[in-house]
């Protein structure tokens, strides 16, 4: 068996609490914890991840700021998951007056042969698409070669354009593909994020389930 481990960079990335990303979890919009282990709601967590975010921030929050993006975090918390059940969920809000833009990360047992599993997460073959999606290979020093697709299509019932971009691999060595989404109807948006959606890519690895010594030697290194 293993495990996701995903190395964010806390100056661009805020990780919605795992136990808030599975709805089909009984209880799941009721509490987290904190780092110290105290217990919180989706309110509390927002209110105090959104101090924090203005806290490290050289712009002046002004009478709104700090309250605004609390309730964009409660927000957050309560829609992104519906999208992806289950799913890793990393906000990248590189500044506190930004719009946070939600990227997913899972993984699954293999399914089917390598080449058309990639293409299939990854969408490469939409024929919704607006033009032909974005093909290129995105090689990681702990994936390997995968999938990046940027792809442009319309939203439902409307000629607006939604952004796709999605990147997937393959890890033979623990029998599981590697799927990261994101989307939005704010082209934009996304393009200016690529760099560091780039990097959050390059930082996922899959660890077996008795890594977790590694994991912490990890930490103690930082």
């Amino acid at each position: 068996m293993s495990w996701l481990d995903i190395d964010y960079n806390s100056d661009m990335w805020l990780e919605i609490p795992w136990r808030w990303t599975d709805v089909y979890n009984e209880g799941a919009d009721e509490i987290s914890r904190d780092e110290e282990g105290d217990e919180q709601t989706p309110a509390e967590w927002a209110a105090e991840t959104a101090q924090d975010c203005w806290d490290d921030s050289d712009v002046d929050p002004g009478e709104t700021g700090i309250e605004f993006l609390a309730e964009t975090l409660q927000a957050c918390v309560e829609k992104y998951p519906q999208a992806f059940p289950g799913y890793e969920i990393a906000l990248h809000l590189p500044d506190p007056r930004a719009m946070p833009l939600p990227v997913y990360v899972t993984d699954f047992p293999i399914e089917g042969d390598r080449e058309p599993a990639l293409r299939r997460l990854t969408m490469a073959d939409d024929k919704e698409a607006v033009e032909p999606p974005i093909i290129e290979e995105f090689t990681t020093e702990d994936l390997g070669q995968g999938l990046r697709v940027l792809r442009y299509s319309t939203m439902p019932n409307s000629t607006d354009l939604l952004i796709g971009l999605r990147y997937a691999w393959r890890s033979e060595k623990f029998d599981r593909d590697l799927v990261m989404i994101t989307a939005s109807p704010a082209p934009g948006r996304v393009l200016s994020a690529l760099e560091d959606i780039d990097e959050l890519a390059r930082s996922i690895r899959l660890r077996a389930d008795d890594d977790l010594d590694h994991y912490d030697d990890d930490d103690d290194a930082v």
